[in-house]
């Protein structure tokens, strides 16, 4: 039998964690079985270049994150026309938007969205009703939810059929997280030597990720530990907002803005504790990635996390937008290193049973299968 073409359709130009879930598939899919391509805006590609050199996969450098957006959509038409790919899979819902009805459209016999998690902008009458989702379920073959509870949001909140969701945990390539070969290293280049208690928060710079909250918790944690530094992952449109705010609380001398880093499982052996201040996310790839590192972690108690992240097993979960709270629950892992080794020790033996990229990929793969042999029976 052929290989299964498969079409990934991305449109956010930032890379993030729904970013890396399509590369770590589109590094591991067998290509005996699966022809791939991705369409994605060309920033994105840009910087997944390094990555995806050696995968054999189609890309395309297309932005149609609407339909506002006419010749984006005239040349993701082409693109499916010239792949005639058996399923597409597009991520977040600006891409199924366009995705799903224009694949229909062109003849592809099955439409895979997979769902990262609720959308916090989706408010309003026509928004928060969730119609169009309704509308364009009709469209979708199956739903990938990355959780347990996103699937109870696409079920209960959305009306879904529960028949076309399942659920697929996130994975990630647990072999290359191998806790103290790094840390020495990492600090020296921050200039931290070993003992300065050092936080991390990794994720895109935008609302979701709640860094606005964390800097307010930071004079808090300052004032308890007076050398703590906080090191920031991640680049985004709130950049210039954190910095100043940083600077108007006083505390920017003891905040280190890194930018995007390739080198997170380095930089994540270097902390004592990894901060997850999100508003909301479907299965962070980063408390995954920290529990593999034997870290700790502090995070919120939204949506998928707790699925990640159990309160008092692996770290700590506090309310969202809580600064008061983010505040206590760092100051406690930092003040006990019993606790903190603890914590990271039980996260790293959950991670490495629950969160590995093979069975997320081989999972996954099933998925596509089953979709593209019930269309085309």
């Amino acid at each position: 039998m052929r290989p299964i073409r498969l079409l990934f359709v991305l449109t956010s130009p930032v890379r993030g964690g729904v970013e890396e879930v399509v590369l770590g598939l589109c590094r591991r899919l067998d290509p005996a079985e699966f022809r791939l391509a991705l369409a994605a805006p060309p920033p994105l590609l840009a910087a997944l270049g390094p990555e995806l050199a050696g995968a054999p996969v189609a890309v395309a450098g297309i932005a149609a994150d609407g339909w506002h957006r006419p010749r984006e959509v005239a040349r993701l038409a082409a693109f499916i026309r010239r792949l005639r790919p058996d399923v597409v899979n597009p991520h977040l819902f600006r891409s199924v938007a366009v995705a799903a009805p224009l694949a229909r459209a062109l003849g592809v016999p099955a439409v895979v969205e997979t769902y990262h998690g609720r959308e916090a902008w989706r408010r309003g009458p026509l928004r928060g009703s969730f119609l169009p989702d309704r509308a364009l379920a009709t469209l979708l073959t199956r739903v990938i939810a990355v959780s347990e509870a996103a699937r109870d949001f696409l079920v209960r909140v959305k009306r879904y059929p529960a028949a076309k969701v399942v659920v697929v945990p996130n994975g990630r390539d647990l072999a290359t997280f191998r806790p103290g070969h790094h840390r020495d290293a990492v600090r020296k280049e921050l200039g931290l030597d070993a003992h300065t208690p050092l936080v991390g928060v990794v994720g895109r710079l935008e609302p979701q990720k709640g860094h606005a909250d964390l800097l307010a918790a930071w004079p808090t944690v300052r004032r308890a530990f007076p050398d703590a530094r906080l090191l920031v992952v991640g680049e985004g449109g709130l950049r210039p907002a954190l910095e100043a705010q940083a600077r108007a609380l006083g505390v920017a001398d003891s905040v280190v803005f890194a930018g995007f880093r390739a080198d997170v499982p380095r930089l994540l052996d270097a902390l004592d504790v990894l901060a997850l201040p999100s508003h909301w996310e479907g299965m962070p790839l980063t408390a995954i990635e920290a529990a593999a590192m034997a870290r700790p972690v502090v995070a919120t108690a939204v949506d998928g996390t707790p699925e990640v992240v159990v309160d008092g097993v692996t770290g700590l979960l506090v309310p969202p937008g809580a600064p008061a709270a983010l505040a206590r629950a760092l100051c406690a892992v930092l003040g006990d290193p019993a606790l903190a080794r603890r914590l990271g020790e039980a996260g790293r033996r959950r991670a490495l049973e629950r969160f590995d990229l093979a069975a997320h990929v081989a999972a996954t793969a099933a998925v596509y299968r089953s979709a593209a042999a019930g269309a085309r029976r």
